[in-house]
């Protein structure tokens, strides 16, 4: 062999063993290369080369692994009557007496066999999965088994299209290699496999085990699945869902104590309503271990592969429970395309799952609903009501040793609607600078960040709320007196009337005199241009509303409260049913505010416990109101032309004269006869046409 040949055949032998050295003589090449062979084949390359006197010499040994690679070993005995199994047997009968060698099973290394161990995978799937690895980390060997066999799938060694071939090599019968490669398979079911764009593959974490070294099995599950989530929040943290907190705990515990399989717990909300903490807290107050899906995974299907690794290796962990947040990438419909998990694994995932899995997602609206009635609880978790958000505030401050005035507090929560982990950085900078001016300066830049908004306080008018201010066919002052003697909760208002006569104040008067919250919804908040999200919105407001036990106010009612009989299309029509339906069944109190009674159903006005009209002040009213806002007297003939006013144009112009230092009274009647002319345009306008 001249030394051209020999510089060809040692490149080829240097790029299969992907060394990234010029070799320096063929026993380096023979060395590596038995390496693959013992693992590939069941015997080793090096004793077959050294025991031969024919294949003595370098050159010799060098010609017949070119053989081997370019096929024509296993060309020499192949016959078209012969399977598969058939011509490999005699591939080794007719060598194994000139070689003297015995072929025995794959020897696995030490760090493979900790990895197989903490799978807990069966043998047969152990020497398929040691041939996969070989085979995807060595292009040349590859190469190697096409010219073996030019009917071998090459786009992918890691499906069942080359289960006869793989048989063979693996000493596994074709049907051990479909199960291995089935969807509920053991590849599968561990985690090594996924399944992305109808194509097999590896996981990214398995492929990065490969890569480390090991010293014990709990090295690699400590890998796998980290350390458990901590939290130092309570129960009580969580009072305003207490009930909730309790039973989702008792199907945890319950679930675990009688191995059951298939429990799944989804907590779904808005952003920053605490649902992560709210898990971690259960698992810990009922002694579980909460253990996270990898945070690396970048789709859905290496997500829920990484969580099936998990459920492998904690299977025996009874104390232990998985969280999968921002479960909406897996759960997400996208019908037509073949890139999404198909429904029957994720509907396996969902009820056969060994150890609990708490999901969480900020949204339902693209889950296909045979995912929702799998889980085993489905719970909306709220906003926490202001009593809630107090407590945890103090909780932080008390954790940092950092003192703050009860007032201040609410200040805070009036202005930062934050989850608590904003929070707690908020007060942990404080501390570290202790300066308790650092909580707003936290949160106002972080909140900049995250909205594109600046925080902002909701600035009170620094007026009292007065009920003599209010010109209603009704004397609300004993109304709510009365509602709040009895404790009265399951009352419904319509108030109705000149826009800033003062409904949403009275509102805000009665909820406070109840001792409860008030959830404010406006149109905005409701309607929308899809087809049954309204309908939708107003169900989560009831729902919200029932969470919080609180007072909920619908303003603009007219909007989604119109008549019927004037709706010119069928979503008009729905959206009052849906209306009208939670209206019935509501707990708590309803107010709809609305400037355009007439507008609307009659059906819904009929559901109301009370009708409320609202109409402009009165002039022994103007004179009082004048008092209460500007420290002034005024007489009867000085307010004469004062007819159309009501609150909140006092409160327009008391804002003017705290910004341009106006004490005048005559100035001050001035622009109260602007509102009211402003008005007066505004109303002749909109009667331009035709009145009867």
């Amino acid at each position: 062999m001249n030394i051209k040949d020999r510089q060809i055949i040692l490149r080829y032998l240097r790029n299969m063993v992907n060394s990234e050295s010029e070799p320096e003589d063929m026993d380096y090449f023979i060395k590596k290369l038995s390496q693959y062979s013992s693992d590939l084949f069941g015997f080793c390359l090096r004793d077959v080369l050294n025991s031969s006197e024919k294949l003595a010499s370098d050159d010799n040994k060098a010609v017949f692994v070119m053989n081997l690679l370019d096929g024509k070993l296993w060309r020499n005995v192949l016959s078209s009557e012969d399977n598969l199994h058939q011509r490999v047997s005699k591939i080794f009968d007719a060598r194994k007496d000139d070689y003297k060698v015995d072929i025995t099973k794959p020897d696995f290394d030490k760090n493979f066999t900790m990895i197989c161990d903490t799978f807990d995978l069966p043998d047969n799937c152990r020497r398929l999965l040691q041939f996969l690895v070989c085979v995807k980390n060595n292009i040349m060997l590859r190469r190697l088994l096409w010219c073996y066999n030019d009917d071998i799938d090459r786009d992918s060694f890691l499906n069942e299209n080359n289960s006869d071939f793989i048989a063979t090599v693996c000493k596994m019968s074709e049907q051990e290699i479909r199960e291995a490669f089935a969807q509920n398979g053991p590849l599968f079911e561990s985690g090594i496999l996924k399944n992305r764009y109808g194509d097999n593959e590896f996981n990214k974490t398995f492929l990065g085990l490969l890569t480390m070294n090991f010293h014990s099995c709990k090295e690699v599950r400590d890998v796998l699945v980290g350390s458990p989530l901590t939290t130092t929040l309570k129960r009580e943290n969580f009072d305003y869902i207490a009930d909730d907190f309790d039973k989702v705990s008792d199907i945890l515990i319950n679930g675990i104590n009688t191995n059951s399989k298939g429990i799944n717990i989804l907590l779904y909300g808005l952003p920053g309503t605490g649902k992560t903490e709210i898990a971690k807290t259960i698992c810990n107050r009922v002694g579980l271990n909460l253990y996270t899906t990898s945070e690396k995974q970048q789709d859905k299907d290496g997500r829920l592969s990484n969580m099936a690794q998990m459920q492998t290796v904690l299977k025996n962990e009874e104390k232990s429970v998985i969280l999968f947040d921002e479960a909406e990438d897996v759960f997400s419909l996208f019908p037509f395309s073949r890139h999404s998990p198909s429904k029957l694994y994720i509907n396996r995932v969902l009820e056969n799952n060994k150890r609990p899995v708490i999901w969480i997602t900020n949204n339902l609206e693209d889950m296909d609903k045979a995912y929702v009635r799998r889980f085993s609880v489905a719970l909306e978790v709220s906003n926490p009501d202001e009593r809630a958000k107090i407590n945890a505030w103090k909780r932080i401050f008390e954790k940092y040793e950092l003192e703050i005035a009860d007032e201040d507090i609410k200040t805070l929560v009036n202005k930062y609607q934050v989850p608590i982990s904003m929070i707690e950085t908020a007060v942990k900078n404080a501390k570290i600078v202790n300066n308790i001016d650092f909580v707003g300066y936290t949160l106002d830049h972080l909140t900049q960040a995250m909205t594109g908004k600046p925080a902002r306080n909701k600035k009170p008018n620094g007026v009292k709320f007065d009920a003599k201010l209010l010109n209603t066919d009704i004397d609300l002052e004993k109304l709510a007196n009365q509602i709040s003697n009895k404790k009265l909760t399951n009352f419904s208002l319509c108030l109705y009337g000149a826009p800033g006569t003062g409904k949403t104040a009275f509102c805000e008067h009665l909820a406070k005199l109840l001792g409860i919250n008030i959830i404010k919804k406006r149109a905005s908040d409701i309607n929308s241009k899809w087809v049954g999200e309204t309908e939708q919105n107003i169900a989560k407001a009831f729902q919200e509303a029932h969470a919080q036990k609180a007072m909920l106010v619908f303003d603009e009612a007219d909007s989604f409260l119109m008549d019927r009989t004037r709706a010119g299309h069928s979503w008009e029509i729905s959206g009052v049913n849906e209306m009208l339906t939670q209206m019935e069944a509501a707990e708590y109190p309803f107010v709809c505010t609305t400037n355009l009674m007439d507008a609307v159903d009659k059906a819904a006005l009929r559901r109301f416990s009370f009708k409320v009209k609202y109409d402009f002040l009165t002039q022994e009213q103007v004179i009082k109101a004048f008092k209460t806002f500007f420290k002034q007297t005024v007489s009867k003939d000085e307010v004469m032309n004062l007819v159309n006013l009501a609150p909140g144009d006092f409160v327009v112009v008391k804002k003017q004269a705290d910004l341009l230092d106006i004490t005048d009274k005559s100035e001050l009647l001035s622009r109260l006869h602007q509102e009211q002319q402003v008005k007066n345009c505004r109303e002749h306008k909109t009667k331009i046409g035709f009145h009867f």
